[in-house]
């Protein structure tokens, strides 16, 4: 009889049947997975935000210039500051 019961009872990790381990790790596996997979989307996801930015303050200072508000002289230095 405990042959067939494994030394758990009905379904135990020793015995047949999944017990704990086939549904557990299952689940445990999908949320790490899913863990994983919106740690990398964050991490993408931030690191493409600073480039953004930049432009932005790049399309301001041509806006400026456009305007008047500043000079080429000016426009020039602050984009070599700019590093574009």
């Amino acid at each position: 009889m405990m042959y067939f019961r494994g030394y758990n009872g009905l379904g135990g990790c020793f015995g047949y049947g999944n017990g704990f381990w086939g549904p557990g790790m299952m689940i445990g596996a999908g949320v790490f997975l899913l863990a994983a997979v919106i740690i990398v989307a964050v991490i993408l996801f931030r690191m493409a935000s600073p480039k953004k930015k930049d432009e932005g303050s790049l399309e301001l200072l041509r806006l400026r210039y456009a305007k008047g508000e500043i000079s080429e002289e000016e426009y020039l230095k602050m984009k070599k500051v700019l590093g574009k």
